[in-house]
């Protein structure tokens, strides 16, 4: 009998820690409202750095619009960066967008375009786009040779998941299990 209470209590005892071990995955939207100025080379928000990838003469190249990020593609206009403030993997899963034709492209390789004009949508990113470290954003300028000649993109409610960080709940479990096998060994000798 005693066993038996023991066993009820380390169950409970082991569901318990299966609980504490698995961590959620955090869902962050950034909706760019207190994004301000113009030509920044940075915005952070939520944990996640929107920063312009310009290298030429210009200096930083972000638009700011109002609670969202536009980009163009003007000649001399850069990519946007999209990455976490604290280097860590993310899944971007979806945006609002509007705008002409874009292309997002992950440190994995992964690669979504809009090949055409869209009026305001939610995109939603193949599961590529997960457990990226960052991911570039690009607009074809239409016509190179045209300094004039340009195309703009909007994006806004920018959707990410922080994926889960791995718990030592399955080891801790593991011992546990161990631990209960050899106590009713113990008591069977007994």
């Amino acid at each position: 009998m005693k066993i038996s209470r023991w066993m009820r209590q380390l169950a409970a005892a082991s569901a318990f820690m299966l609980g504490v071990g698995l961590a959620s995955a955090a869902i962050v939207v950034v909706d760019f409202d207190e994004i301000d100025g113009i030509y920044i080379d940075s915005y952070s928000e939520s944990g996640y750095s929107f920063t312009s990838l310009e290298t030429g003469l210009g200096g930083g190249h972000l638009h700011p619009g109002s609670g969202n990020l536009w980009l163009h593609s003007q000649f001399g206009s850069s990519p946007y960066q999209i990455r976490r403030e604290d280097g860590m993997n993310f899944d971007l899963l979806g945006f609002e967008y509007l705008g002409g034709v874009s292309t997002f492209i992950a440190d994995t390789g992964a690669t979504f375009n809009i090949p055409a004009e869209v009026p305001l949508t939610y995109v939603e990113l193949p599961a590529s786009f997960q457990n990226v470290n960052y991911v570039n954003w690009y607009m074809t300028t239409p016509d190179p040779d045209d300094i004039y000649g340009e195309d703009w993109g909007r994006i806004d409610n920018v959707v990410t998941r922080v994926p889960p960080v791995p718990e030592p709940a399955h080891a801790g479990m593991l011992g546990l299990g161990l631990a209960a096998l050899l106590a009713a060994r113990r008591s069977r000798r007994k």
